[in-house]
Parts: C-alpha cells; structure tokens; sequence
C-alpha cells in the first residue's frame, strides 16, 4: 500500500469538485485556495486540475475560540 493517505474511494487525488465536497465548500473557495497558493494543486492536461487528498487535509488549521470570558 502507498504511504500517500487515502480516503473512503482509496484513490489519493481529488477532483476540484470532490474536495469542495468534503470540506463543505463551493468550489470556487477551493479555486481560490490553489490561486491563493493555500492549497497545493496539479495540473493534468490542459484543464484537469487535481489536488491530493493529504495536501487537502494539511491545508486545514484548528480554529482557534477566544472563551467569551476573555472577549470582553
């Protein structure tokens, strides 16, 4: 097995499509993510881009939540 990780569909690369799928997004916000350069991203031919499904994992951030205490 390939140390590239997987997801449930055991393929390593994503569509455009797919990634917005499983970050809940438009895929317009992941184009602008691989314009951005946030979001590494191949070329394959001339209009096929994919993105692989590790880079897409490493490009998220925990979210950091100020207690509502310290708001103030």
């Amino acid at each position: 097995m390939s140390a590239i990780a997987t997801g449930p569909s055991g393929r390593p690369f994503l569509t455009v499509a797919e990634a917005a799928d499983e970050l809940a997004v438009t895929e317009r916000f992941i184009r602008k993510l691989i314009a951005d350069g946030t979001l590494p991203a191949v070329k394959v031919g001339a209009r096929v881009v994919r993105i692989r499904r590790a880079d897409l994992e490493d490009s998220l951030e925990p979210a950091r939540v100020i207690p509502r205490a310290q708001q103030r």
